[in-house]
């Protein structure tokens, strides 16, 4: 079916402020118990393949903005030979913007950001899982929590959630100041390099309630806590150490849409040397919980989709508009942030799937003023955080994971690929 697709309001952006070293492109994993059997991963792609023609499609451009077209080209599964998280260059790969990869037990699903968010990408991934199971054999059932291949595709599957739930009188949200900035050496080769510790969810659950928290608290927390006692103590900067944190609008506001739907919270802190682990708990918290309310996030949205419905956005042609909107990606997104943590939560599977997935990892694409980003997931009571970073130094790193052994007795298992590893921890 040919069909052509508007960019969602939060996936305009990407296209114009996408490089090398920005390539907003990310990665959902899974780790299976055995190897992964290539023709097999194939065929169970190509099942869901028209479930999701949201995702498989060529970006276009037109004359005031982008546009998604159908993609009449064969998908075809890869073995990963890249490093994580590297642009997606859709001349040599077939028109698409997404991949599908595999090494060894790994199964590992990249997108560009303008197809969708993490919440759509894991719907796709758990969809991948389930048939590819089924095709080996196993004896797996969807137990409702999986995106078949049919019901077929829906008008709320594909709805743009930020126009459906834009609201003019929205609240207005707050300015930002500019935010402490993690800087150090690039590889000299350059390339993503990915630091994973997995842990028992009960177990940092259970850490993050003995402060009051949530684990999206606790680990935001920790990590400003981390960035002030390895580094900005150390330098004549009291800017504030702000985490971004995207936020799943489908929680606040009843949405199916596979596309995107998130907004961002920008919570941080300016530490001193006498503020205890428990005082930035508490502002974080407090923060999180004023910037997802309903309210605050209808402001999100309604920023967003102003400056789409904006007169002079829609005359203005696409290529003046690649001129400026990095200038504003840069002055109000990417200088008003240190660091971005993105929790994709609890993956729920079926019972039967459980015994083939040991876990599900999520990479969140670095860029030139975030240098280090980290994601969080869990399945089966395996969670793990995840650092993706384009810099040699790992004293935040280190800091971050000692703090959770030392200070709340958690047991992690650190993974790392092999990118700069002569740098390693």
């Amino acid at each position: 079916m040919n069909r052509w697709y508007k960019l969602d309001n939060a996936a305009k952006i990407f296209p114009s402020v996408t490089s090398t070293k920005n390539s907003s492109v990310y990665r959902v994993s899974a780790l299976l118990n055995e190897d992964v059997d290539r023709d097999i991963l194939q065929k169970a792609v190509e099942h869901v393949y028209d479930r999701y023609p949201m995702m498989f499609v060529r970006l276009r451009r037109g004359v005031f903005w982008n546009y998604f077209d159908s993609n009449i080209n064969k998908f075809i599964v890869e073995e990963e030979k890249d490093y994580p998280c590297s642009d997606i260059n859709p001349r040599n790969n077939n028109g698409y913007m997404i991949k599908v990869l595999y090494y060894k037990r790994k199964i590992s699903v990249e997108l560009f950001h303008s197809l969708t968010d993490g919440g759509g990408a894991l719907e796709l991934l758990k969809s991948v899982l389930y048939y590819y199971l089924y095709f080996c054999g196993k004896p797996v059932d969807d137990e409702n929590r999986i995106t078949l291949i049919t019901p077929p595709v829906s008008p709320a599957d594909i709805e743009d959630g930020f126009l459906h739930y834009y609201n003019h009188h929205a609240m207005k949200t707050d300015a930002q100041d500019k935010a402490y900035t993690i800087k150090g050496n690039l590889f000299e080769c350059y390339g993503v390099n990915v630091i994973s510790g997995t842990m028992s969810a009960t177990d940092i659950n259970n850490a993050a309630k003995s402060y009051g928290t949530t684990i999206t608290g606790y680990v935001t927390s920790a990590l400003i806590y981390s960035i002030y006692h390895s580094r900005q103590k150390y330098e004549n900067n009291n800017s504030p150490i702000v985490v971004t944190i995207p936020v799943n609008l489908r929680k606040a506001f009843p949405s199916k849409t596979l596309r995107n739907f998130f907004a961002t919270a920008n919570v941080g802190t300016v530490l001193t040397p006498a503020m205890t682990f428990q005082e930035v708990v508490d502002t974080v918290s407090n923060e999180i919980k004023r910037q997802t309310k309903r309210e605050y996030l209808e402001g999100l949205i309604a920023n967003n989709v102003k400056i789409e419905k904006n007169f002079a956005a829609k005359i203005v042609p696409l290529f003046i508009k690649n001129i400026f909107m990095p200038m504003g990606f840069a002055v109000w997104g990417e200088n008003k942030k240190t660091i971005t943590v993105s929790n994709l939560g609890n993956v729920l599977l079926p019972e039967s799937m459980k015994p083939y997935v040991k876990g599900i990892e999520v990479d969140l694409y670095p860029t030139q003023k975030s240098p280090v980003n980290c994601g969080i997931c869990s399945v089966n009571n395996n969670l793990a955080i995840t650092f993706v970073r384009t810099i040699e130094e790992t004293d935040v790193i280190r800091y971050f994971y000692s703090f959770l052994a030392e200070n709340d007795n958690l047991e992690i298992t650190i993974q790392t690929n092999d990118w700069g590893q002569h740098n390693e921890m």
